[in-house]
């Protein structure tokens, strides 16, 4: 009933905490895994999923699959990209450092009935640099030209992704990108106002655009503390000592 789709670069040491995410997922409907990787210092390669199939499928996966690029390519055409291989209706646009809640196939799979579009308003994001935590708030205008602003775990109908073509493959704003190239067609959108009990490592923070040095560094000097909401509501215990473990010496 739905693809995850799972483009990942440089992740390696992050990556196992969205998979962590999709081994707990809540859902009646299959789904797919389809994982799209550029070379770089952290690779995963396919191996690296070895682990995690048995409780993917005890989760619903039926079909995975991986794609090992030899070159690096824009986000954004890893999405087209494996939007082409897809088998199922719906498409999850998932990121490789993030943890998702465990309902999000689930609810994405029901609000697509009747959408085109679907993303949640509110999401915490943790900074792993800082180890500080804030709230992401972002509604929607209602104005037609705001279409192409976005929120967070996106999904959408594979047909929408597969029919993008776009002269140029943005590398960041990717989100924005998607939207302004479907926008014509989303007539339908659902927002989830509710925050789910999820976590998201980029954003405002700097996962995403240092994550060499971060990796490189492995030690963290501000203090462990949160913001707003506590981190301990959004991941199981065990997944957080393992990020603690990963990431921070306390």
């Amino acid at each position: 009933m739905i693809t995850v789709a799972l483009p990942t670069w440089d992740a390696s040491p992050i990556l196992w905490l969205q998979l962590e995410s999709l081994c707990r997922q809540e859902t009646e409907y299959e789904w797919e895994l389809i994982v799209c990787e550029d070379p770089s210092d952290n690779l995963a390669g396919e191996e690296y999923f070895d682990p995690y199939l048995e409780r993917l499928k005890k989760a619903g996966m039926v079909n995975f699959k991986y794609m090992k690029l030899d070159r690096w390519v824009p986000l954004s055409l890893k999405w087209v990209w494996i939007a082409q291989e897809a088998r199922f209706e719906n498409f999850a646009l998932f990121s490789s450092d993030d943890y998702s809640h465990k309902d999000r196939l689930q609810v994405s799979v029901e609000s697509l009935k009747d959408a085109l579009w679907v993303d949640w308003n509110q999401g915490l994001f943790l900074d792993l640099i800082k180890w500080t935590t804030g709230m992401y708030k972002k509604r929607y205008p209602k104005s037609s030209q705001n279409l192409k602003r976005t929120g967070l775990f996106m999904s959408t109908k594979t047909e929408l992704i597969k029919s993008i073509k776009d002269d140029v493959y943005p590398a960041r704003g990717v989100d924005g990108w998607i939207r302004k190239n479907v926008a014509i067609k989303l007539d339908k959108v659902v927002q989830i106002d509710e925050c789910p009990l999820a976590l998201c490592t980029d954003s405002f923070n700097q996962i995403s655009h240092h994550r060499k040095s971060l990796y490189a560094d492995g030690a963290f000097k501000e203090p462990f503390y949160t913001t707003h909401r506590t981190i301990f509501e959004m991941l199981p215990r065990e997944v957080l000592m393992e990020l603690v473990q990963k990431f921070k010496s306390i």
